[in-house]
């Protein structure tokens, strides 16, 4: 949304909604997002491959544990991609809860200072979108930002229900 009845033609931007209007839609089983969390600051936090692979174990083991479907996972130096589902008893946020706040008594055990942004971006999948589409875009960005030549070459990205 933009407002421009501003002084000096001016044009403020307002900050669209984090959250869909109607939270019960995260908590229904089989609703795909793709989530989009930012590290504070865009620091490179996941430049170094301690923090990069802590937080691939700790999602993965989330997903195995809650049961809710990473279809795709891709940690970016400053941002991390999920593309996850909920489950029966585990919906997007509390998936998404339960990872940085694991990640953020991995950073406090380490002494990292810099940690995750305190919310998060998402995009809700509708019916007519392909999956594997979506997941092989994300599975994409290390190569389309220079990280590496080809999918499958990132070790900090992958998928728990795709064979890519």
């Amino acid at each position: 949304m933009t407002i421009s009845n501003q002084p000096n033609n001016q044009t403020l931007h307002q900050r669209h909604r984090p959250r869909l209007k109607d939270r019960s839609v995260y908590q229904k089983p089989g609703f795909v997002g793709h989530i989009i969390i930012g590290t504070k600051n865009r620091y490179p936090l996941f430049e170094n491959e301690a923090n990069a692979s802590e937080f691939k174990d700790i999602a993965i083991h989330t997903s195995q544990e809650t049961q809710c479907p990473l279809y795709a996972f891709c940690i970016m130096p400053d941002h991390i991609h999920l593309l996850v589902g909920a489950s029966e008893d585990t919906g997007i946020v509390e998936f998404v809860k339960k990872i940085k706040g694991r990640f953020a008594v991995f950073c406090r055990r380490n002494g990292l200072k810099s940690g995750l942004q305190k919310s998060f971006y998402d995009h809700m999948i509708r019916k007519d979108e392909d999956l594997k589409t979506v997941a092989e875009y994300i599975l994409g960005n290390p190569v389309r930002s220079g990280i590496t030549k080809r999918i499958g070459e990132y070790p900090f990205a992958g998928s728990l229900v795709f064979n890519l």
